[in-house]
Parts: C-alpha cells; structure tokens; sequence
C-alpha cells in the first residue's frame, strides 16, 4: 500500500500508521461490521433459489447457531497462534538481525492483511450470532449467514497456510535484505527528488546568502529526532518579511531542548509570533524514518552486516549480500542529484542555506564499520576490495580519492591480522586491480 501525501507532516504519520499492527486490522474489522450489519439487513428478507440450495443448505436455528459459535471459536484460536508466530518471528528478527530491523517486519503488507482477515471474520461470526436470535421464521435467512460464515471461513484457512508459508520466508537472512533494499528503491524518489520536481528552485553560492541584521532563531522545544522538514514551505511563506533562512538540522538529527533549528534573516523586524508558526513546517518523533534520511536505508542494511559478523552469529556469507546491496544502493544514489546546500526561490527570492547529504557520507556510513567489523574476515576483506572497483567503474573521477581512502584502510586492518601468504597474495592482486580500474 502506497501513500504519496501532499505535506511532509502527512508522509511522517503515514510512516508511523504504515509500520503498525493495528492499522490494517481495524479497518478491515470495520468493513466486517459493515458488512455484517448489510447482509443481516437484508437476508431477513431473503430467499434462496432452488439451483443454490446445494451451495446453502437449510439449516435450523440450532445449527446456525453451533457453527456460528464453533467458527467464532476456531477463528480466534487461529488468530492467537497466528499472533504468537508473528511475535517469535519479530524475537527472532530482534535478536538476530538487529532491533532497528523490526520496522521492515512491521511494515510487511502481507501479515498485516492476515491478521486483518483473522479478527475481521471473527467479528462478523460474533455479530452474526448476537442476531441470530432476531431470525426466527425465515429459515432462507439463516442459510445465508451460515454459508457466508463458512466461506469467510475457508479464506481464513487459505490465508492461515498463506501465513505459515510467508513467515517462513521472510526470516531468511536474503529477503530481509532484499525487503530493506526495495524500502529503499521506493523511498528514492521522496529522499533524492529529481530537479524537475521542484521547478521553482534552483542552487544558489553560499556568498550569495546575504545575512541581514535582522534575525532571529528558532529553537527546539522537545528531545527527538527530526523526521522530516517541509523546505518548500520553508522558502514560499512570508516573502515580503523573510530574505532568507538558516536551517541548522536535517533529518535523523536528535536535538535537545533548546538547540538552536532555524536563523529568520528578514527585510525588517520579525516577530516571535510569526517565527513559531514555523514550527508545524518540522516533524519530530521517537525515532528515525527513511522519509527523509538516505543513511537510514544504509544503516539497516550495515547493521544486518554488522550482526552478521558479530562473533555469536559469524555469518560472512549474510554480510557479503549485504555489502552488494550496500555497493547497488550508492551507485543508484550517484545517478540522483543530491539537494544543494543552498538554494533559492526563484518565485519569492528566499534563499535557503541547509545541512545537507552527500554521496560521500553515504559511502562512509555504508563501509567503514563493516570494514572494521569485518578485518578478521579474509572473504569481506576482498569483497570489500571487489566492491570498490566495482564502484570505482560506476562513481565520477571526483570520488575516486575517497574510494582509494577505503581501500587503503582495508589494507592496513588486514595487514594487522594473521593471514596466510596464500590468503595475503589474493588481497593484494585485489587491490592491484583496484589500482588499475580506470
């Protein structure tokens, strides 16, 4: 399920909404009372055509009754083992894979829609047979609700076996990396948008940010984390009063009471009242989310490497899958255009000076603690190296240096280990035809 909102407060709440377990199951539980209260609305004056009795069989009011009660039983014994497995899975993601990676489960479409259909189906059991009672002469009528229940039943079983089948394998080390990749691949576009989607910007140089004597700052007022920050509202509002702004965090920040969040620079006097307004155009929460934050998609992929060759688990193999997606990431980053550091609005001419991402930084989070995660690891040791080349044939001349900076550390940690001459040899033919790579 997909949301593209229109404001950055919006896309923040659907993150939070959209990685939770009761979002899908209410609605669908609201569409059973809906439902229900439809079909008993009409069924009491409803009759069955000789041709469908096969499919709806007449059945007392007695009978009604014991199958509705024993699918309501069955139904909810289900949904309790099938919350069970959901909490071991989510135990054993914890535990194995990082707690930062429990977002990835939670988000999973699918079991949240099965646990939806669970608790949806044994709602419309229980209104079914809270009614029951009210159905007394037209035996059609009870015919209907029982075959209805009974089919609501059988899709709770396909989806039980359904469930079983995708828990198993979702817990693979693979698709947990694969699912933390395409989270990535369709957070793209909100994290790196394209120029043509913001037509009315276009980079500014920083000496062109004329400071005007007129300022003042916004400070925090919460400890959180910043989840997203509204620039285009930033630099439309107020531009007969605003000449330009000073934003001092971006997203995945954590900021204390009293950190300064944003300097006003105006054509006058700017008032306290018009500057707190401001405020609405920053989301704070508990934690960071990938809405806004390249390094967040980054940092769950290193942190299921970092797990991986973590002494208690020793998985180099996971940590390898992890350093190709990490190596896929930045090269799909590279052909995106970063947000300057400053920019102005070509309709209000505010300019806007900002922290920004780099694809350098990007490549230092993805690297540097699997590099020192991994340098007792012969087989990450020359990964990491194939990795580089390979990014080196992708990246600009101008991230070469950087690249080579990597490289060179990989081989100084390796060089403190004790590596066989065999073992040794390869690693430096590695970095040979990394040195070569035109």
């Amino acid at each position: 399920m997909e949301l593209y909102p229109i404001t950055t407060k919006i896309r923040a709440y659907w993150e939070t909404i959209s990685t939770s377990y009761w979002f899908i199951p209410a609605c669908l539980m609201a569409v059973s009372v809906v439902l229900c209260s439809l079909c008993l609305a009409l069924v009491q004056r409803a009759s069955i055509p000789g041709w469908l009795l096969a499919f709806f069989p007449i059945v007392t009011q007695s009978g009604a009754q014991q199958l509705l009660s024993t699918l309501a039983t069955s139904i909810i014994t289900a949904t309790s083992i099938a919350f069970s497995m959901t909490l071991v899975a989510l135990v054993m993601a914890s535990s194995q894979f990082g707690p930062r990676l429990l977002r990835t489960f939670m988000l999973d479409k699918g079991t949240q829609v099965v646990l939806g259909v669970l608790v949806a189906t044994f709602l419309y059991c229980l209104i079914s047979l809270h009614h029951l009672s009210s159905i007394t002469q037209n035996e059609d009528a009870l015919s209907i609700i029982s075959a209805s229940s009974a089919i609501l039943t059988i899709l709770d079983v396909v989806c039980i076996i359904y469930f079983i089948h995708h828990l198993a394998k979702f817990i693979q080390a693979d698709e947990i990396i694969y699912r933390c990749f395409s989270d990535f691949l369709g957070d793209i576009d909100s994290l790196l948008p394209r120029p043509e989607d913001q037509p009315d910007e276009r980079p500014l140089t920083e000496e062109l940010a004329v400071r005007t004597s007129f300022s003042i700052t916004l400070f925090s007022e919460c400890n959180n984390y910043v989840q997203t920050i509204n620039y285009r509202e930033l630099i439309n509002r107020n531009p007969d009063i605003i000449a330009g702004l000073e934003v001092f965090v971006r997203s995945g920040d954590y900021v204390a009471v009293g950190d300064p969040l944003i300097t006003f620079y105006g054509r006058g006097e700017i008032s306290k009242e018009m500057v707190n307004k401001y405020r609405k155009c920053l989301v704070f929460g508990r934690q960071r989310t990938p809405v806004q934050d390249p390094e967040f998609a980054v940092s769950q992929l290193v942190e299921i490497a970092l797990r991986a060759l973590s002494p208690g688990i020793n998985d180099p193999y996971t940590a390898i899958t992890c350093l190709d997606r990490l190596t896929s990431a930045c090269v799909i980053m590279h052909d995106r255009e970063f947000p300057a550091n400053c920019v102005v609005n070509t309709s209000t001419n505010i300019w806007l000076l900002r922290r920004t991402f780099a694809l350098a930084s990007v490549i230092n989070t993805a690297f540097d603690q699997v590099r020192q995660a991994g340098e007792s690891h012969m087989a990450i040791n020359l990964h990491l190296m194939h990795c580089y080349k390979t990014l080196k044939n992708h990246l600009d001349t101008k991230y070469h240096p950087l690249l080579k900076s990597h490289a060179k550390a990989t081989m100084y940690l390796a060089s403190k280990q004790t590596f066989s001459d065999k073992e040794q040899d390869e690693l430096d033919q590695a970095n040979k035809r990394f040195l070569q790579t035109a």
